[in-house]
C-alpha cells in the first residue's frame, strides 16, 4: 500500500543529485533525485520523472536530457530511474519492449518511488508528471494508461503504448485500463517519421502500433471532440492538438519531419523545455 500523504518527517533540503535505492523482489533498485537550489522545503514541488531508453543509463541520461537545468528555474524536482539489466541491456517492463528477463513489475517501481519522493520531499501530489525517451517513453504512456489517478500528464518521446499484447490489442489494453479510472491525463508523443527504431508507421512484428493510431486512441480515451488541428509549425516541426477533451485536457502529437529515433534539442525546438511548458500547461 502507498500512502500519499506528506509529512512523514522534515522535507531534505539538501541541493543537487541524491541517490535512493527500492528494495523490490528483483532485488535492489535505484533512481537519482535532483533538487533544485530553489527548493526549501516550504512549498509543494511538481515531480517529473523521466525514464532513459534501452540499453542507457540513468546517469547518463539523467543530466543529459536538460531537465536538471530547468528544475533550478521552474521549480521543480527531477527523477531519473535505472532500468533493470537485461539480456539486451538496462531496460523498463512496458509490455512488448524490453525487458527480456519478463515479470519485472516497473509499475509498482515507479509507485514506490514516488512513495519515497513523498517521504523525503514536500511534493506537489497534483502535479507529478512522466516523461520518457524510447522504451523509457513507451514506459511513460504505460503509466499513463494505468496510473491516470497518480500522474496528471505524460510525454513520449520516440515511443509508443505497446502493452501486451502490442499493435491494436495493446492499445485496447490500455483503453480498458484508463476506463477504471475517473480521472484522464494530457499527452504528448513527440516523434520522427524517419524513426526506424520505433516507426511513425509502426512494426507489427515488435508490437508498435503506428503514431497517428496511438494518438487518435489517446482522444478517445480522453473524449476529445472534433478533429485535431494544427497548433504550431516551426521547421521540421508541427504539433497537432485536439483541444476539447474531458476534464480539461490535451491530447497531442509533435511530428518531426525527417526526425530518427532521437531527443530532438534544435534552434526550431527543445525537447526537455516543450515537456515542461507542456506539463505546467495541463
Amino acid at each position: 500500500m502507498h500512502m500519499w500523504k506528506n509529512g512523514n518527517k522534515t522535507p531534505d533540503t539538501t541541493p543537487g543529485q541524491q541517490q535512493y535505492v527500492v528494495n523490490r523482489p528483483e532485488g535492489p533498485r535505484t533512481f537519482y533525485a535532483w533538487v533544485p537550489k530553489s527548493y526549501d522545503g516550504t512549498t509543494a514541488f511538481p515531480v517529473i520523472f523521466s525514464f532513459h531508453g534501452l540499453g542507457d543509463d540513468c546517469l547518463n541520461f539523467g543530466p543529459a536530457t536538460g531537465f536538471q537545468d530547468l528544475s533550478e528555474t521552474r521549480n521543480f524536482l527531477y527523477v531519473y530511474p535505472c532500468g533493470y539489466p537485461g539480456l539486451i541491456g538496462n531496460a523498463w517492463n512496458a509490455g512488448t519492449c524490453c525487458n527480456t528477463l519478463g515479470n519485472i513489475d516497473d509499475v509498482t517501481f515507479t509507485k514506490d518511488m514516488l512513495a519515497l519522493m513523498v517521504q523525503n520531499y514536500n511534493v506537489d501530489l497534483n502535479r507529478v508528471y512522466v516523461s520518457g525517451f524510447s522504451n523509457g517513453a513507451m514506459m511513460a504512456e504505460i503509466l499513463g494508461c494505468v496510473a491516470p489517478d497518480i500522474f496528471h500528464a505524460t510525454a513520449s518521446v520516440s515511443g509508443i503504448v505497446e502493452l501486451e499484447p502490442g499493435n491494436s490489442g495493446g492499445e485496447d489494453a490500455c483503453s480498458r485500463a484508463y476506463s477504471n479510472f475517473t480521472q484522464r491525463v494530457s499527452t504528448v508523443n513527440i516523434h520522427g517519421d524517419f524513426d526506424f527504431v520505433v516507426p511513425w508507421t509502426g512494426d507489427a512484428i515488435l508490437g508498435f502500433p503506428d503514431v497517428p493510431t496511438n494518438f487518435a486512441d489517446w482522444s478517445v480515451r480522453n473524449n476529445c471532440q472534433g478533429s485535431a488541428v494544427t497548433t504550431f509549425s516551426k521547421g521540421a516541426y508541427t504539433e497537432s492538438t485536439y483541444q476539447h477533451c474531458v476534464n480539461g485536457t490535451t491530447v497531442r502529437v509533435v511530428k518531426h519531419s525527417g526526425g530518427g529515433h532521437e531527443w530532438p534539442r534544435d534552434d526550431d525546438f527543445d525537447t526537455p523545455t516543450y515537456v515542461v511548458n507542456f506539463f505546467y500547461a495541463s
